[in-house]
């Protein structure tokens, strides 16, 4: 019998799918928060992970992943599914409305995590 191990890609990001609620509530807490209409929130980046060493910010959006236009999480594990090793180009969105131009690398996933 055949075992195949499910190799998953890690960034080391948490994200947030965005919505205008959630886009609304965040303007209110940070008058810098970028003008986007969806995106997903980066909540949190794990120090030394592929998306740190980026230079992901927590409160970036990610609006454009690899060349797509993305809305939700589920789109960036999508394109992400078997991209180990190769590097990506990232678009997000900042605070004050800057725009930064990221190139990460997604590693393997640790299995034991």
């Amino acid at each position: 019998m055949l075992y195949r191990r499910v190799v998953r890609p890690w960034l080391g990001f948490k994200m947030l799918d965005l919505n205008d609620m959630i886009i609304a509530q965040l303007k209110e807490r940070d008058v810098t928060f970028p003008n986007v209409k969806k995106g997903v929130l980066v909540a949190m980046v794990t120090p030394g992970s592929p998306a740190d060493r980026a230079g992901f910010h927590p409160g970036d959006v990610v609006i454009e992943f690899d060349g797509k236009p993305v809305e939700s999480i589920k789109e960036i594990i999508e394109i992400m599914s078997d991209r180990i090793g190769k590097a990506i180009k990232v678009v997000v969105k900042r605070a004050n409305d800057e725009t930064a131009i990221l190139t990460v690398v997604p590693e393997e996933a640790n299995p034991d995590m």
